[in-house]
């Protein structure tokens, strides 16, 4: 790897590793506004969708199912400033189950990460969200969790929007998911 895309790389992940740590404070007992099925609404401007290829070197994204209440085999996950989300170690989807993803700002300017399912994508979430209502879906990218909104009803949409602070945050996860430099 080159030096500017090391560069790049590290720059990349100490800004996911800044959000992940704005971000966690509103998880524990957090509203569910942070993720909607379809932007529809919520989405005041969306930058270009970007093609997810399983063949670019990109990072991965996964996401999977969390609780605020401790469940038999899921992990802890340690939140700053405080408090614990229980994750599943199996994630619903990931980048292979992606068919494009973008970045969006929403009316007030927060930046969300829009990921694109596939009809495989879509079915995973859709089964997944039906079987265990009321939980959370934490979106990763590379290693670091950068949401867990809530959920009240299973997914219905081939589209998940999920909030991720700022609009460069939002775009920064998009263009590193789909291999974009």
């Amino acid at each position: 790897m080159e030096i500017v895309d090391r560069l790049r790389f590290w720059g990349l992940a100490l800004v996911l590793m800044t959000l992940a740590g704005c971000q966690s404070g509103s998880f524990p007992g957090g509203p569910s506004s942070g993720m909607v099925t379809a932007p529809g609404g919520r989405v005041a401007h969306a930058g270009p969708r970007q093609t997810v290829d399983a063949s670019r070197e990109a990072e991965n994204i996964r996401v999977f199912l969390a609780d605020t209440r401790p469940r038999a085999g899921w992990t802890p996950v340690h939140l700053k400033p405080s408090g614990v989300l229980y994750v599943r170690t199996e994630a619903i989807i990931d980048r292979r189950d992606l068919i494009g993803i973008q970045s969006a700002t929403d009316q007030s300017g927060g930046g969300i990460l829009v990921l694109i399912l596939s009809d495989a994508g879509f079915r995973k979430m859709r089964e997944a969200t039906a079987a265990n209502p009321g939980l959370r879906l934490a979106l990763v990218v590379g290693q670091t969790m950068l949401a867990a909104p809530a959920y009240a009803a299973p997914v219905r949409e081939h589209q998940l929007a999920f909030g991720v602070g700022s609009a460069r945050n939002a775009e920064l996860a998009a263009h590193a998911v789909a291999g974009v430099r």
